[in-house]
């Protein structure tokens, strides 16, 4: 595990388990049934399963040289980013487990951000949790641990994208700090209708579908800094002029990925050393994390989460 902050470069050692967790459980007795109130910026994860390798990759090679200890090690490191980090709070869902037959772990079920999408719509007043689609069978199963578990805190109104030529995953949807704009990529993994009926579900946000065929998902490319510029790293983005906000190219692929934790603080993998100096020089506080297990799999820092600030 590697965590570090720029601006005095501190490291920790060694990690045990993470403490501090709310636990999600994927069965009605473990939800919480009252309104929560959103006191904390709040983190959903869920640990990796032992066959984590086995993961769809879809622009990759098949990942080798993975080793499930040292993925649990750097999971923890990130959940203990957040835990951590003052304002956040940690929730953390139960296994997913593939329906039928041998009832095996879901293999890509720490990828979280696939499942779910948490919405403030101020126009309305209240917190929108969209459940995602995915077109891949064996990950079902995640996000009916995820929706049950969104739908028991009772503080969402839920809203579901399931219908005919729907697919939409939750790494291809990018909200820009600071407004309604959110853009998602039509990759292979979510589609024109998905966009458009996320479009019917928040009707006050301006949703914007982006061409993403380089790489997974759009967030594999670019993400937003707290100042709403968009940041990705060239090779594979398919228009970098795309975006209205303004673009600004980092020179390494873990550059394009960053969790915004405040307004000053971001959260980068520690593959990207160079482009945490650039934002670092930038005036942001930097946390890095080591998620080499999770980066064979086409991972980054915005997978292992669904966040919602307050």
């Amino acid at each position: 595990m590697n965590i570090v902050r720029l601006r005095g470069l501190k490291g920790l050692g060694g990690l045990g388990r993470v403490g501090g967790f709310r636990s999600l459980g994927s069965g009605p007795s473990n939800l919480q049934v009252e309104r929560e109130k959103h006191t904390h910026n709040v983190a959903i994860v869920r640990p990796p399963p032992p066959n984590f390798a086995q993961g769809l990759v879809t622009h990759f090679p098949t990942p080798t040289g993975t080793d499930y200890g040292v993925a649990l090690e750097q999971w923890e490191g990130y959940c203990k980013v957040f835990k951590d980090h003052k304002g956040w709070e940690l929730k953390m869902l139960g296994e997913a487990r593939v329906k039928g037959g041998s009832g095996t772990h879901c293999p890509d079920s720490v990828f979280v951000e696939d499942t779910a999408v948490l919405f403030k719509d101020d126009v309305v007043g209240e917190d929108v949790a969209v459940i995602c689609s995915n077109m891949a069978e064996i990950r079902r199963p995640e996000v009916g641990t995820m929706e049950e578990a969104i739908e028991g805190t009772g503080a969402f109104r839920v809203e579901r994208i399931d219908g005919e030529g729907e697919l939409l995953d939750g790494g291809d949807v990018l909200k820009v700090p600071g407004g309604n704009r959110v853009y998602v990529g039509l990759s292979s993994r979510s589609t024109p209708g998905g966009v458009e009926r996320l479009q019917r579900v928040l009707p006050n946000h301006d949703i914007r579908g982006v061409p993403t065929t380089k790489v997974l998902h759009l967030k594999s490319c670019v993400t937003a800094l707290p100042d709403g510029t968009i940041i990705g790293y060239d090779p594979i983005v398919d228009d970098t002029g795309f975006f209205d906000e303004g673009y600004l190219g980092l020179p390494e692929e873990g550059g394009a990925h960053v969790v915004v934790l405040d307004e000053k603080t971001l959260l980068m993998a520690a593959s990207a050393p160079k482009s945490a100096e650039i934002l670092a020089k930038k005036g942001y506080n930097i946390e890095v994390a080591d998620i080499s297990q999770f980066e064979k799999l086409e991972g980054c820092v915005t997978c292992l989460s669904v966040r919602w600030r307050k």
